[in-house]
């Protein structure tokens, strides 16, 4: 499913989590006693993860919540809740805690999570069904507003909120590339990538302003290139503000990838460094070194390359500039 916020490629699922303290109040019970919604005090932190996918939204709570239910009610877990997006139908996870109070009232849990979830979706496409998130152009956008919303929920959540991370899967619809001199990247059409961003500040400030701490990229095929050809195959590297690069995973291609051992590292630093091979001999250098070297040379040479993709690509999803969010600006 071609996703229109992002052009190039498909979105499976997108997912944004954080933690919050024990006995955390989400959602401020009304007058007349109407139930709040408050983190467990069965565990120190409680992690909230939003996940988009293509038709539903959901909510998931590691260890559940609590809906304090008004006395002489017995207090409801909500372990998640579900929204489908092609009905707008919403489906929270609610069950009766074990302890004092009648073990009565889950209709009342039932509506009282439905009606967080709708305010939470407050102001955002999301809540009309029904709502293809593919089409939605503006969709980073319409999910700054659900963690607006959660700030102006009546709680006390974002203030004590940390931990924020960004999980996504997605598939590369149309290559990604770009050059610098000699060298280069391309990721072709049809890899899939995995992201885990974590980013600094609480979630209003990541809906503000988000700034990367680190980001951790898997891929089925991100190719290095130099003097025209693909020299070796990224797996995984980490990306960390200003655009430093850590490569974790590498696979040499081309003629070094028909070698085996040392002796293809040892020929892939040779193609990639303007030195040569620098006189390593496979006899009388370790493999850690080698392959020391050779992410270091892939890490100089990806580095240029990535930096201007960032540049030339700054603005392509709407609410984000990708230099500032990276730490390139």
């Amino acid at each position: 499913m071609t996703w229109r916020f992002l052009p190039a490629v498909d979105l499976e699922s997108a997912s944004l989590s954080f933690t919050l303290p024990a006995r955390t109040r989400l959602q401020r019970g009304g007058p007349g006693g109407v139930a709040s919604v408050v983190t467990s005090d069965k565990s120190q932190a409680t992690t909230i993860r939003l996940t988009l996918g293509p038709t539903l939204f959901r909510m998931v709570f590691e260890p559940h919540l609590v809906i304090d239910l008004p006395a002489p009610l017995g207090d409801m877990g909500l372990q998640g809740m579900d929204l489908d997006f092609r009905t707008g139908v919403i489906t929270p996870n609610v069950w009766q805690l074990p302890g004092f109070g009648i073990p009565v009232g889950k209709e009342q849990a039932l509506e009282q999570a439905r009606a967080w979830m709708r305010d939470l979706l407050t102001a955002t496409p999301l809540r009309i069904a029904p709502y293809d998130p593919s089409a939605d152009r503006d969709l980073v956008l319409s999910f700054q507003q659900v963690l607006a919303n959660l700030e102006s929920g009546g709680g006390e959540s974002t203030a004590l909120a940390r931990d924020v991370c960004l999980s996504a899967k997605l598939t590369v619809r149309e290559e990604l590339a770009a050059d610098v001199g000699p060298g280069g990247f391309r990721v072709p059409a049809g890899a899939v990538v995995q992201l885990k961003v974590d980013f600094a500040g609480k979630p209003t400030e990541v809906q503000l302003a988000p700034k990367v701490l680190q980001a951790v990229v898997e891929c089925s095929s991100v190719v290095l290139r130099k003097d025209g050809a693909d020299q070796a195959e990224v797996g995984r590297f980490r990306l960390r503000p200003g655009g430093a690069i850590t490569v974790e995973q590498v696979r040499p291609l081309g003629e070094a990838g028909q070698l085996a051992g040392l002796e293809s590292l040892v020929r892939l630093i040779g193609a990639l460094s303007t030195r040569g091979s620098l006189g390593l001999d496979p006899a009388t250098i370790g493999p850690e070194a080698v392959e020391r070297l050779v992410k270091e040379e892939i890490e100089a040479a990806l580095g240029p390359a990535l930096h201007l993709w960032v540049e030339e690509n700054a603005a392509s999803v709407a609410g984000l500039d990708l230099k500032s969010v990276l730490g390139m600006a």
